[in-house]
């Protein structure tokens, strides 16, 4: 068969070839409306009204200085896999868990399960929607300091929450 003979059947799967593409990475993204997915670092807080709200040894620090309640996480994703490492701050900075976890995700939600430090375990749900994360305590046994459930925003690059102590860059 010559080139020429080929070139009309040749257009066809090239186009085919390109949907499956497009395809795949659409299928691949499993939510991913702008690209990223769960990756990224994603934070909520929420914060004293008042000083007098805090806690006398903070009472001098600016409100957004020390969370009431604030929730970290860092997900890098690979595929459908994630993994993550995150930290709670809870009753302004008394409390504090360290967590990481690793989990799949399907169609823009994860499920995975998370020991606290303070000896219990949380089962938690995470779903990826409109470039927000949520977070869903789903079942609890024991003392942690997970959210029972909140939504989370994806931070800019180079973003650091507030309350994160300032690197030195001289």
């Amino acid at each position: 068969m010559s080139d020429v003979k080929r070139l009309p059947l040749l257009v066809p799967l090239a186009l085919l070839a390109c949907a499956s593409l497009a395809c795949a990475r659409e299928v691949g993204a499993q939510g991913r409306a702008d690209g990223r997915g769960f990756g990224g670092s994603w934070n909520y807080a929420v914060y004293a009204r008042d000083k007098s709200e805090l806690p006398p040894a903070y009472q001098s620090m600016k409100l957004e200085e020390v969370p009431a309640f604030a929730i970290d996480i860092t997900i890098r994703q690979s595929g459908n896999r994630l993994r993550a490492t995150c930290g709670v701050a809870a009753r302004f900075l008394a409390r504090l868990e360290d967590c990481g976890f690793t989990a799949t995700a399907r169609n823009g939600v994860a499920q995975f399960r998370l020991p606290s430090g303070f000896g219990g375990t949380a089962t938690v749900r995470l779903t990826l929607r409109d470039g927000k994360l949520r977070w869903q305590t789903v079942r609890r046994t024991g003392v942690s300091y997970f959210p029972d459930d909140v939504t989370l925003r994806r931070l800019k690059p180079g973003e650091i929450p507030p309350y994160f102590e300032k690197e030195d860059t001289r």
